[in-house]
């Protein structure tokens, strides 16, 4: 048995995105990489096998699952399609928030419908003028009695924009609340006015339409606020932000292992013409898949025991959530980079799928927040000093 196998409780949910990922995912993946078309029959499939819904309570039609699962789960997917993977990552921490503070209409009107897989959600608040400080936003609304004008409402960059249902998005709750006196919204696409702003062209990720959005129109407060007003530091941020550091970590850590399992697929199944000998039984190679096996493991010990601690405390050093993400950024940087060197010319030529995870690497370390971000966070919490 393997440190890191699922238990019995988490096996269910955890075999199904494995078999979602050998079976629909993987053989679209590099479709979707080389067109950017949103993968929207994998979501169709992630519905029907009830994981749209994994974290929301079984009482509410949901899965009930762990935060162990949800990063099992996450991590499985992102082995076979990393934009897939990211697309579903946002909509699972977009409505972590929402359930753990629904109220009556907002259950039945977004958290029953979400665990039935009929709404897909995701986040959007990063915004073109603040980059990686996303903990500055500039957008904002205007209270209108029990409702709020989507004044000036400019998100940067919003995976599966224009796809999704609902968009998890705090702002400002007017123009003069002030840093960090945020308001969190779901704002339902069908009930305001929206543009997507710019093609995505990324690098990789390409599949996971992350194109700047803006939004117009009003919400009403009961329907469409999460929390009270100003309560995103207090209420919402406290469960937000532990879900969607350790689940941008299960997503690079999948990439990871999946472009460790296509360097194995390589050396073992490549043998020289003119010696008969297979790459596999070279020492050289032999140390590199050691070496990435190595780094895979530390991390993935690292990303699951603070999982297990969220689990367990319902809380982790901030310290810890935020170190996983960049463990697991530069873990996938140095996996696909060493997977490529084994991959050699095939691999630059494209005969298979190992630039395709080293390009979705890439997106970690630049994505909010940035790893250099993350460092100096961690920097500035060891000396004691003020985090921002």
């Amino acid at each position: 048995m393997s440190l890191f196998d699922p238990l019995d409780h988490q096996r269910p949910l955890v075999e199904a995105a494995e078999r979602l990922a050998e079976q629909v995912l993987r053989s679209r993946a590099d479709e979707v990489d080389h067109t950017a078309e949103f993968p929207r029959h994998n979501f169709d499939e992630l519905a029907k096998a009830g994981l749209l819904g994994m974290r929301i309570p079984q009482k509410w039609g949901g899965q009930g699952a762990d935060i162990r699962t949800a990063v099992m789960v996450i991590e499985r997917l992102a082995r076979a399609c990393g934009s897939t993977a990211m697309c579903f990552k946002m909509h699972c921490e977009a409505i972590e928030p929402l359930w753990r503070l629904a109220n009556d209409e907002q259950v039945e009107a977004f958290v029953k419908p979400l665990a039935a897989g009929k709404l897909l959600a995701t986040t959007a608040i990063s915004e073109a003028g603040t980059g990686s400080h996303t903990w500055v936003m500039q957008s904002y609304a205007t209270r209108a009695g029990d409702a709020y004008d989507l004044t000036e409402v400019h998100k940067g960059w919003v995976t599966s924009s224009g796809h999704a249902d609902l968009y998890f998005t705090p702002i400002l709750h007017d123009k003069t609340a002030g840093v960090g006196n945020y308001t969190a919204f779901m704002i339902e696409k069908a009930a305001v006015d929206w543009t997507i702003d710019g093609a995505w062209n990324g690098l990789g990720m390409r599949a996971n339409a992350s194109s700047p959005m803006t939004f117009r129109g009003q919400l009403k407060a009961h329907r469409h606020r999460l929390g009270d007003e100003g309560g995103w530091q207090k209420q919402v941020f406290p469960v937000f932000m532990p879900f969607s550091m350790i689940t941008f970590a299960a997503v690079y850590l999948g990439i990871a292992e999946g472009a460790f399992a296509e360097a194995i697929g390589h050396v073992t199944g490549r043998t020289y013409g003119d010696t008969g000998s297979n790459l596999a039984k070279l020492d050289g190679i032999q140390r590199y898949i050691g070496e990435m096996r190595l780094s895979l493991d530390r991390t993935r010990a690292f990303v699951m025991a603070v999982a297990a601690q969220l689990d367990a405390d319902g809380a982790a050093d901030p310290r810890h959530l935020i170190e996983t993400v960049c463990a697991a950024d530069e873990t996938a940087l140095e996996v696909t980079r060493i997977a490529m060197n084994i991959g050699g010319g095939k691999s630059y030529a494209g005969a298979n799928a190992l630039g395709r995870y080293l390009r979705d690497a890439q997106a970690g370390s630049v994505m909010a927040p940035t790893d250099d971000m993350i460092k100096l966070r961690v920097g500035r919490i060891s000396l004691g000093l003020p985090q921002f």
